[in-house]
């Protein structure tokens, strides 16, 4: 039996009855899932709030075409999922010949399994209140024809993986492991999570300015709540890898390697109102702050930080954000995020004296009323980050989990041009055609000197010759689910990427290369 169009699909139980929407499927943050979320979206004309806030593995009644991203075979299903307590072991490759989107042109291959878990539990007899636990282990082996120096997707979307290691007879293996999992509770105003993984806050599909997932994931914990017919509201507090260690406890931990890291915190809420089914505006803050535990007042989710910050003695890192989104019903989405670093109320329109350090993002996708059975879309988007956000004259306040930025990948100093048509050819097959320009600065102790000086830092500013580092993608993926425990992604691109820094010889050459990865994944 086939499932049905995205386009023609609608999920009665989401759109007339929101407040009972359980955890049954797990979505994976994903462009097949957004596309499937987005031409829903646009063809009833409701904002679905996936589009602007989930976690990189979301919990959701159903989906539009009515499938979990949990791969399974039906042999297994009774001795595996028959109980409440169900396992979906499964088993993904990915291979590319010149190094995929690694900085490198080394072929590769990173082997894993990967198993699920999940249990949940009804706690009233009408379903409106239900606790689900969840896990996700994956263990990692990757091969390459020669040593990689930085196994990191370096200007690149993709995740960073956190650590990793050599194995020790051999520097061509590289071992890594990654965990996810929490606590979920739904009731009929919205749910807490008490787990570890990425909060993706903001509407950017190339990707997010405020929260994103390009940093690895981390452990947290929030609610999100409908608190009026029209407004929500969402709160976490979590814990980040602050890289640095502390070596007060070096009389325990003689072995420096083996000191414990030094504490780092963010927590970050935000209110979303939606004054029609297709419209929505959001604003938020958060803030990072380190070398102490939980600092009561950020632990308080309805104490605006913007207030209370200076009166901690004004040395924490202040973000505020601004995002919306409308969308008009079978014709397309507009969404835009505004990401302020830092905010000089007083002379916000002063060019010479403001310090309004600032990144924007604004998109547009196209409901193309042409090939009604492939359901395209066209996508534009346009990134643009300067040369202070992110950063912070305490390096424990930087904006990053795991030395990774926890916004935008290109990070400060930036900007980023995504133009893409996509489309379904038919259910569970999905295909994009996408063209990407980026562009970066540099950003170093010295423009960090300059920005609280008050000096202006030029865009794109850089200390080497020529034109700023650029990155011009031009390619084609998809994902095609050829049965219910078998996916393949695949993603064949050619890549122009000049004055790309190579940090192990300390030079800028250019690179060219035309690649394709692929990923295979097998649900048992």
């Amino acid at each position: 039996m086939n499932n049905p169009h995205p386009r023609c699909f609608l999920n009665l139980a989401v759109v007339l009855f929101p407040s009972l929407m359980a955890s049954q499927v797990l979505v994976e943050s994903s462009p097949f899932n957004t596309y499937l979320l987005e031409s829903r979206s646009i063809a009833t004309g409701t904002i679905d709030p996936y589009l602007g806030m989930r976690f990189s593995y979301e919990w959701r009644s159903t989906m539009p075409d009515g499938t979990n991203d949990l791969l399974r075979s039906k042999l297994t299903d009774d001795w595996l999922r028959k109980d409440r307590l169900k396992f979906y072991p499964a088993i993904e490759a990915v291979g590319s010949l010149q190094g995929g989107h690694l900085t490198t042109k080394t072929p590769y291959l990173d082997i894993s399994p990967v198993i699920n878990v999940v249990s949940r539990y009804t706690l009233s007899p009408w379903g409106k209140y239900r606790l689900l636990f969840w896990a996700r282990i994956e263990d990692h082996l990757v091969i390459t024809q020669k040593k990689i120096p930085d196994f990191k997707y370096d200007f690149a979307w993709r995740q960073e993986i956190g650590k990793y290691g050599y194995h020790r007879n051999d520097s061509t293996w590289i071992e890594y492991r990654i965990g996810d999992g929490g606590i979920l509770f739904t009731h009929p105003k919205g749910d807490v999570v008490f787990g570890q993984s990425n909060p993706i806050w903001g509407t950017g599909y190339t990707g997010q300015l405020w929260l994103s997932n390009k940093a690895p994931s981390y452990v947290f914990l929030g609610f999100r709540h409908r608190v009026a017919n029209k407004w929500t509201f969402s709160y976490f507090h979590g814990s980040l890898n602050s890289t640095m260690r502390d070596s007060t406890h070096m009389d325990l931990y003689p072995l420096k390697r083996s000191l414990p890291l030094i504490r780092k915190n963010i927590a970050a809420h935000r209110l979303d109102f939606s004054p029609r089914a297709n419209v929505r505006v959001g604003f938020g803050e958060s803030i990072i702050y380190g070398v102490r535990s939980v600092e009561l007042a950020y632990a308080l989710p309805f104490l605006f930080y913007w207030t209370v910050e200076p009166d901690l003695g004004d040395s924490d890192n202040l973000q505020m954000f601004l995002d919306f989104e409308a969308i008009k019903e079978d014709v397309g989405r507009v969404y835009g995020s505004i990401y302020l670093d830092e905010w000089d109320f007083v002379d916000t329109f002063n060019k010479e004296e403001s310090r309004n350090w600032a990144a924007y993002q604004i998109g547009l996708t196209y409901d193309v009323p042409l090939a009604e059975n492939w359901s395209p879309l066209v996508r534009v988007e346009f990134t643009h980050l300067t040369p202070y956000v992110y950063v912070h004259k305490s390096s424990i306040n930087m904006f990053q989990h795991h030395g990774q930025y926890l916004g935008f990948w290109s990070g400060p100093n930036s900007d980023n041009l995504f133009l893409a048509v996509e489309g379904s050819p038919r259910p569970r097959w999905w295909l994009q055609l996408y063209g990407q320009r980026t562009r970066r600065g540099e950003v170093n102790n010295e423009t960090i000197k300059m920005m609280y000086n008050l000096e202006k830092v030029p865009f794109l500013y850089r200390t080497y010759e020529g034109e700023p580092e650029t990155r011009i993608l031009l390619g084609l993926r998809g994902q095609i689910d050829i049965f219910s425990n078998i996916r393949l992604n695949l993603d064949l691109y050619h890549s122009s990427w000049s004055q790309r820094f190579d940090r192990k010889l300390g030079n800028r050459p250019n690179q060219n290369k035309f690649d394709v990865a692929v990923q295979v994944a097998l649900g048992l």
